[in-house]
């Protein structure tokens, strides 16, 4: 199985950032006091002060001194198994993951049949994207011991990674059997149940992570995310400046709550929270999106259309920038330039089914004689009805004002009748507005758009 780690707050940064490091360096803890205590007589016949200097150390957070202490153990007993597994934890909680690797290879080398250094060494090989290793890592270390809290969690992340979220969710749930209070793997679950859209599971999950750790943003911002899910918007504000709170200097949360304002009709809020947030980065894709948005919103066309050529300008497939920007062009008249972005955006997500259907939309009903292409439009269109499968009543509605611009009224009138079948899901107004094409294609009468001329055109909706 090959496939990224699940980046909970990276790149997906979908809601929160997950971090495993307080997970491993408590396991760390526990594992040396817990063999002091369980085998004292035996460790103090190998080399008493050494380890002992380790207990002393980690017992009171002192890991720089319970690193020397293990360097010096290891310089006179480099076969020390334990030792080494002691070592490359220590290692890789500062991120030297080659030099902790080296320390685990020996480990496992030492004992085979030591799950925890299994464990610990598919960890860092996660860390180091090295994923087929570090599943056969945590396979090995689960079939040794099936509660091993390190391997299920990081298993979990795995798989979720990978979108195997039922898996992922299995791993989880085990190593949140073994320790309830393990927050990050809460976390975790709770970001896979938001991906699963299972907003109440996930609701319940960071609140627990709350309770636990009432200081972490990041619980907050998952539950924000729920929140939202659940249309519960004053509830994700709240938690949302909370997390802003905690965590000063952090833009993600501000982003997310700028958006959440921006969906309540609060654009004044939204629009601070992005300028904010554009203040520290003056880069930031996602404020400068939901700038933008607001400022096609208020009209103010020429500033939108700044912004979001600024984001293609570092991201020129970004599919929420050529939606805005090919939306902008339309009101202002440049067809042709509003027909590029759609043809970018096509070329770059062939899956995007929106962007099909809004490029078949502006060539097969758009105001300029010259530009529409009947044809075209209709394999276009063709193309999002079967990435949706034939069930969206939008976009058939678009199959059949592709056919009536090509000619062909009989198909039209055919699929515009499947298209009122299917556009429940569409406002009552949009409803009507499907149901009066039947009529005009039985007239033998194709559709022609009038761009607005003080506002952009909603896109139609996958």
């Amino acid at each position: 199985m090959t496939g990224a780690g699940l980046e909970l707050g990276g790149e997906a940064d979908r809601v929160a950032r997950v971090k495993p490091l307080p997970l491993l360096r408590a396991a760390l803890l526990l594992l040396v006091v817990g063999a002091f205590q369980t085998a004292p007589a035996v460790i103090k016949a190998v080399v008493p002060d050494h380890l002992a200097e380790a207990r002393a150390a980690m017992g009171r957070q002192d890991y720089d001194g319970a690193l020397q202490a293990l360097d010096s153990l290891l310089k006179e007993k480099p076969d020390h198994p334990e030792a080494r597994l002691w070592r490359g934890r220590l290692r890789a909680d500062r991120g030297a993951y080659d030099r902790a690797l080296e320390d685990l290879d020996e480990a496992v080398r030492l004992a085979p049949e030591n799950a925890e250094a299994l464990a610990v060494r598919g960890y860092i090989r996660h860390k180091k994207k090295e994923f087929d290793p570090a599943l056969a890592d945590f396979n090995t270390a689960l079939r040794l011991d099936p509660l091993n809290e390190l391997a299920l969690y990081c298993r979990g992340l795995l798989n979720g990674g990978a979108g195997n979220f039922l898996s992922s969710l299995a791993d989880l749930d085990g190593a949140i059997q073994v320790n309830p209070k393990n927050v990050p793997a809460l976390q975790a679950r709770g970001q896979t149940r938001l991906l699963r859209r299972e907003w109440k599971e996930a609701e319940a999950d960071f609140g627990q992570c709350i309770e636990l750790e009432p200081k972490d943003p990041i619980s907050y911002t998952g539950r924000a995310s729920a929140r939202m899910g659940l249309q519960e918007m004053e509830g994700a504000v709240a938690d949302l400046s909370k997390a802003v709170q905690l965590s000063p200097g952090e833009t993600r949360p501000l982003v997310q709550r700028g958006y959440v304002y921006a969906g309540m009709g609060k654009k004044a809020e939204a629009l601070a929270d992005f300028e904010e947030v554009l203040k520290q980065d003056p880069k930031d894709e996602t404020a400068l999106i939901g700038r933008a948005e607001i400022r096609r919103a208020d009209r103010k066309f020429e500033e939108a259309l700044a912004d979001y050529s600024k984001v293609l300008k570092e991201q020129p497939g970004m599919i929420e920038a050529l939606l805005g920007r090919a939306s902008v062009y339309y009101v202002g008249g440049q067809i042709e330039k509003a027909l590029a972005d759609y043809g970018t955006l096509t070329k770059r997500h062939t899956g995007f089914a929106q962007g099909w259907n809004d490029y078949a939309w502006l060539l097969s009903t758009g105001p300029a004689d010259g530009l529409r292409d009947g044809k075209r439009a209709v394999e276009l269109a063709t193309r999002a009805c079967e990435l949706t499968e034939w069930a969206n009543g939008a976009y058939l509605d678009t199959l059949a004002a592709s056919y009536a611009e090509a000619g062909n009224f009989e198909v039209a009138v055919k699929m515009q009748r499947r298209a009122v079948e299917f556009s429940d899901k569409e406002s009552q107004e949009t409803q009507e507005e499907i149901k009066s094409r039947v009529a005009l294609y039985l007239d033998k009468k194709a559709y022609r758009e009038t761009p607005p001329q003080k506002d952009a055109p909603a896109a139609k909706k996958p």
